[in-house]
C-alpha cells in the first residue's frame, strides 16, 4: 500500500507539473501571438496607417472639390441654363408620350415583325437550296442522274432570288421606322446628354467620394522590366513598391501635400516621358524598391548599396539613360556639373567616359621658354590665382624646391624659336594699340584694368519665351531651393540648362591681360596677336587679321601692363641639369601632361584613378586617411576630396590631387556629377538617343562656348558682352540666334561654311572685326549644322537653285528699290558703290545677296523686319507699298524685289 501511495503521489505530481507546462505554453502561444499580430500590423505595415491618412486627405480634397463644383451649379448663371435645359428634356419627353410617338412605335414593332418573318421564309428557302445542292454532288459523286436534283436546286434558287427584293425592302421599311422613333428620342438623348456634361464633374466627384469610403488597404507594385541588369549583365525584372505609400506621387492638386502624399515636382512632364508602369521608382531614386517598412524602402539599411537619393542627387541618376546629353532638361545641377568637369579638364587625370576625345584645357607649354619670363613662371606654378584670381589651373600645393624644378623641365624641354628674335620693332603708338585693343573685339574674351564697360550688354529676347510652362522648385541637399528651366512650348523644344555667359565684369573666358607685360616678352607678343597659330597650332585664339602697325601698336600698348619682377637667382638655377632630371620625374609624378602638351610626355598614361564606376565606391574603398573630422560616408570624403585633398594625406600616403579652390556650391555640384558614375547600362529601349537635330543642336552649342561667340553675339538669347564697351550701338555685332531672327533661316548653308573658314567684311562701318578662327573642316560643317537646325532648315542643306524670273519682275524690283521709290542703296553698300553719308548709318552689302540670303527670308525680312529684328534700322515699307507698280499687289512687289536681289549685277 505504501508503495501503491508513492507511486499515485508521483503520478499525481507529474500531472501537476504537466498542467503547469500546458498553462505556461499557452500563455506563451497568446503572448506571442499577440506580439506577432501586433508587430505586423503596428510596425511592419506602417503603409496601412500611411494609407488611411491619405484616404482621409483625399477625401477632405474631394470634399472641397465637391463643394466648389456644386456651388457653380448654384450660380445664377448655371441655374438658368440648367433650368432650361430640365424644361426642353421635360417637352421631348411629352412629346414622346403623345400618339404620334406611340404610333411610331407600332409601326416600328409591325414592321420588326414583318421582316422578322419574311427573312426567316428566306433563311428557310436557303437552307433548302443548300440540301438540293448537296444532293447534286452527291448524285455526280454517285454517278446517278441529277436531273431530278438539278430541277430542284433550280427551283429553291428562283424562290431565293424572288424572295430577295422582297426582304430588302421590308428591311428599308424597318430601318425608316426606326429612324422615326429615333428622331423622337434624339432631342431627349440630347437635352438629357448636356444636362449630364453640365452636372458631370459633380458626379465624378460623387462616384470618388464612394469609392474612397470602400477602398481597402492594398499593397501597390510596379514590376519593371529590364532596366536592371545583374553582376552577369542579364536583364532582370524589378519590384517597386513605392506607390503603396507615396500614394499622390501623380495626383495634381498634391503638390502641396506634406511627404509621403505630395505629388512629384515636374509631374507632368517627367511622367509623361518616364511612366511609372515603364520606369518604376528606383531607377531614378534608388532605395530597396521591394521593402514596405520606412527605412528599409529607402534603403537606409548597413549593408545596403542603393540608399535613397535624395535633393540634387537625384539627378545624377539622369546620365544612366541620358548618358549622350550634355544638357539634361531638369537635372541642371548635373548638367552645371558635367560642364564644369569638361572645362577644368578632370579627364586629363582620370579615366571619365564620355570624355576621351576631348582636347586638353591647358595651353601647350612646348615652346614656353620663348614665351614667359622664368620668374613668372616660377610664381604661376607656386600660386596659379595670385596673378590670375579666375584661373582654372588648380594649386599643387608644392614647395619652392618642387616648383624651381618643375620650370627648369619645362623651359629646357622648350623647342627654340630663334624667328621671334627681334620680331617687335619699337616705335609702335601706345595709344593707337589700346584704340585698337578698344574696337576690334579684343574685349569680347579678355578683360583689362582700365577698360571698363560704357553701357549695359544688349539684351535679347529670353531663351526661354514667356509661353512656356514654369519649373516648379525643388530642392538640394541643404534644402536650398533650385528651379530648372522649363520647356520649350514651340517645336523643337530645346530649353537651356547651362548658364548665360556673364557680364562684362566677370567675363574670363580667356585671360585678364592686366599683368601681362609681367610674363611674356614683347617679340612673343607681337608673333602671337599677329598669328596665334604660328605659336600654338591648335590654340582657340583667332587671328584678328592685324597689320604689322596694328600688331606693333597692340604690343606696344600690352607691354605697358605690369612689369617683370625679377627672382634672384632663378634664371641661374633654372638651368642646371640636375633641377632638370627632378622636373621631369615630377611632372610625370603630378600628371601635368594631362592638361599641358609637353615634350616628352606625348603618350604618357594617366596618373590618378578610373571615375568611371566612382558613384558606386563603398566606404571600404575609400581612403579617409587620419580625417577623423569627416564623417564615414561617401558624400562626406568626396565633398572634402574636392574641397582640400590634403585633408587626407598622412605620413605614408601622399595625396596628389590639386586643389582648385572651388567653392562649397561648386564642390556640390561636382559631386552631383561623381555620383552619376556608373558602369551600369540600360537595355537599348532605355537609352535617350538624340536625334540627328538634337546632336546638331548639341554639338554646335559646345562649339559656340569653345570659340566664345557669345562674347560678341547673341545667340539663343544669350551673349553680346562686349556690346557694353560700345557706346554706339550701331557699331556693336549683330545678334545671330534671337527671338526671330534665326541665322540658319537667313543665310545660305554653303556660304555661312565658306565665311566660318574665311571671313569676309559684311558690315565696313563696323570696328570689331569678324575673327578668322582656322577651324577645321569638321567644326566649320558642326556650327553650319547647328544654325540650320536651329533655323529650322533642311540638314543635309537644300541647295538654293534660281530660276529665271520674269523680265517684269526684274524691271519692277529694280524700279522698287530706285530713288524714285524705296532708294535701298541710299543705305546699303553694292560691291564698291559705297552709300552717301557717314558709314555708321550703312547696311549690309546687297551684291552678295545671291549667294548669302535665302530668297524665302528675304520675303520674310521684307514683310516685317522689326518682327524679325526687333529694333533694327531697316524700315518697313509694307503694307503700304506703291499702288503703281505691278497693280499694286504687295507680295508680286515683295517677289520682284527677291528676284531682282537674287539677280543683281548680271544684266
Amino acid at each position: 500500500m505504501r508503495w501503491w501511495g508513492r507511486g499515485r503521489g508521483k503520478k499525481l505530481a507529474e500531472e501537476q507539473s504537466l498542467r503547469v507546462v500546458f498553462f505556461v505554453s499557452s500563455m506563451m502561444f497568446v503572448v506571442v501571438t499577440g506580439w506577432a499580430i501586433w508587430n505586423e500590423e503596428a510596425t511592419r505595415r506602417p503603409w496601412k496607417e500611411y494609407q488611411g491618412e491619405f484616404n482621409r486627405l483625399e477625401y477632405q480634397q474631394v470634399l472641397q472639390d465637391l463643394a466648389a463644383e456644386r456651388s457653380k451649379l448654384d450660380t445664377p448663371e448655371v441655374r438658368a441654363v440648367r433650368a432650361k435645359l430640365q424644361g426642353d428634356l421635360q417637352a421631348a419627353q411629352a412629346r414622346l408620350a403623345g400618339p404620334e410617338y406611340s404610333k411610331a412605335q407600332k409601326r416600328l414593332a409591325a414592321r420588326q415583325a414583318e421582316y422578322a418573318d419574311i427573312n426567316l421564309r428566306a433563311q428557310f428557302i436557303k437552307s433548302e437550296l443548300e440540301e438540293a445542292l448537296y444532293w447534286v454532288e452527291h448524285a455526280i459523286y454517285e454517278k446517278k442522274d441529277t436531273k431530278r436534283p438539278k430541277a430542284t436546286a433550280m427551283s429553291m434558287e428562283k424562290q431565293l432570288l424572288e424572295m430577295t427584293p422582297k426582304v430588302d425592302a421590308v428591311s428599308t421599311r424597318m430601318d425608316e421606322a426606326q429612324a422615326e422613333v429615333r428622331r423622337f428620342r434624339a432631342d431627349v438623348d440630347t437635352m438629357q446628354a448636356k444636362i449630364n456634361e453640365l452636372v458631370a464633374p459633380v458626379t465624378a466627384l460623387e462616384r470618388r467620394l464612394a469609392s474612397i469610403k470602400v477602398r481597402s488597404p492594398e499593397v501597390k507594385q510596379v514590376v519593371v522590366k529590364g532596366l536592371a541588369i545583374n553582376e552577369f549583365k542579364e536583364p532582370i525584372l524589378t519590384v517597386d513598391r513605392c506607390t503603396t505609400c507615396h500614394l499622390g506621387i501623380d495626383r495634381a492638386g498634391f503638390e502641396q501635400m506634406k511627404q509621403p502624399f505630395r505629388a512629384h515636382p515636374h509631374r507632368e512632364i517627367l511622367f509623361g516621358k518616364h511612366p511609372i508602369a515603364l520606369f518604376g521608382c528606383t531607377s531614378c531614386h534608388q532605395g530597396q524598391g521591394s521593402a514596405l517598412e520606412v527605412d528599409s524602402a529607402h534603403g537606409e539599411e548597413k549593408h545596403w548599396e542603393r540608399p535613397l537619393l535624395r535633393g540634387n542627387f537625384v539627378q545624377a541618376s539622369c546620365r544612366t539613360c541620358h548618358v549622350e546629353e550634355r544638357e539634361v532638361l531638369l537635372a541642371p545641377v548635373y548638367s552645371q556639373g558635367r560642364q564644369m568637369v569638361e572645362e577644368l579638364g578632370c579627364f586629363g587625370c582620370h579615366n571619365v567616359p564620355g570624355f576621351e576625345k576631348l582636347p586638353r584645357v591647358g595651353p601647350d607649354l612646348t615652346r614656353i621658354a620663348s614665351k614667359v619670363d622664368p620668374s613668372w613662371l616660377f610664381r604661376w606654378i607656386k600660386e596659379p590665382r595670385a596673378y590670375l584670381p579666375k584661373t582654372k589651373m588648380p594649386n599643387f600645393q608644392l614647395s619652392d624646391e618642387d616648383v624651381l624644378n618643375i620650370a627648369a623641365y619645362l623651359l629646357s624641354a622648350s623647342q627654340p624659336m630663334p624667328e621671334l628674335r627681334g620680331a617687335f620693332k619699337a616705335g609702335g603708338s601706345v595709344e593707337r594699340g589700346r584704340d585698337v585693343v578698344s574696337r576690334v573685339g579684343c574685349l569680347g574674351c579678355h578683360r583689362i584694368a582700365g577698360m571698363e564697360p560704357k553701357g549695359q550688354p544688349s539684351e535679347g529676347p529670353s531663351a526661354v519665351p514667356p509661353s512656356s510652362s514654369a519649373a516648379t522648385p525643388s530642392q538640394d541637399e541643404t534644402g536650398a531651393p533650385i528651379v530648372a528651366l522649363g520647356e520649350r512650348a514651340s517645336k523643337p523644344a530645346r530649353a537651356r540648362l547651362t548658364a548665360p555667359p556673364p557680364p562684362p565684369e566677370n567675363q574670363d573666358f580667356a585671360p585678364d591681360l592686366s599683368k601681362i607685360a609681367s610674363k611674356v616678352n614683347a617679340d612673343w607678343l607681337f608673333s602671337w596677336v599677329k598669328n596665334p597659330r604660328h605659336f600654338r597650332p591648335t590654340t582657340r585664339m583667332p587671328s584678328l587679321r592685324l597689320s604689322d602697325d596694328e600688331a606693333r601698336a597692340v604690343s606696344a600698348f600690352l607691354m605697358t601692363l605690369g612689369q617683370k619682377r625679377p627672382i634672384a637667382g632663378v634664371d641661374q638655377e633654372v638651368k642646371k641639369a640636375a633641377r632638370v632630371a627632378a622636373g621631369e620625374r615630377l611632372v610625370r609624378k603630378r600628371g601635368c601632361f594631362g592638361c599641358h602638351d609637353i615634350k616628352g610626355f606625348e603618350t604618357a598614361e594617366k596618373i590618378a584613378p578610373d571615375l568611371s564606376s566612382y558613384g558606386h565606391k563603398r566606404l571600404l574603398e575609400l581612403f579617409f586617411g587620419e580625417a577623423v573630422e569627416v564623417k564615414q560616408t561617401w558624400e562626406d570624403f568626396t565633398f572634402w576630396k574636392l574641397k582640400n585633398p590634403q585633408i587626407y594625406a598622412t605620413e605614408r600616403v601622399e595625396q596628389l590631387m590639386p586643389n582648385f579652390g572651388f567653392t562649397d556650391e561648386e564642390a556640390r555640384t561636382l559631386r552631383v556629377f561623381l555620383r552619376s558614375m556608373s558602369t551600369q547600362r540600360p537595355q537599348a529601349q532605355f537609352e535617350r538617343k538624340l536625334s540627328d537635330e538634337e546632336l546638331a543642336i548639341q554639338n554646335g552649342r559646345g562649339l559656340v562656348k569653345r570659340y566664345n561667340c557669345n562674347g560678341c553675339h547673341v545667340i539663343e538669347g544669350q551673349g553680346g558682352a562686349i556690346t557694353a564697351f560700345y557706346a554706339d550701338k550701331t557699331k556693336i555685332p549683330p545678334p545671330l540666334e534671337v527671338g526671330g531672327l534665326h541665322e540658319g533661316e537667313k543665310v545660305q548653308a554653303t556660304w555661312l561654311y565658306q565665311f566660318l573658314g574665311r571671313p569676309t567684311p559684311l558690315r565696313p562701318w563696323l570696328d570689331v572685326r569678324m575673327p578668322t578662327f582656322g577651324i577645321s573642316i569638321e567644326d566649320a560643317t558642326t556650327l553650319t549644322k547647328y544654325f540650320a537646325v536651329m533655323g529650322k532648315q533642311r540638314v543635309p542643306y537644300e541647295y538654293v537653285a534660281l530660276q529665271e524670273p520674269a523680265g517684269e519682275h526684274l524691271r519692277a524690283g529694280r524700279l522698287l528699290m530706285s530713288k524714285d521709290y524705296f532708294d535701298c542703296f541710299s543705305c546699303h553698300q553694292q560691291g564698291e558703290k559705297k552709300p552717301e553719308g557717314p558709314p555708321e548709318g550703312w547696311a549690309p552689302d546687297l551684291s552678295l545677296a545671291k549667294r548669302r540670303l535665302r530668297p524665302v527670308w528675304i520675303a520674310k525680312w521684307l514683310k516685317d523686319p522689326q518682327k524679325v529684328q526687333p529694333g533694327t534700322k531697316m524700315p518697313s515699307y509694307y503694307p503700304g507699298g506703291p499702288d503703281d507698280v505691278l497693280g499694286g499687289k504687295e507680295d508680286r512687289q515683295i517677289q520682284a524685289i527677291t528676284d531682282y536681289l537674287m539677280h543683281l549685277g548680271e544684266r
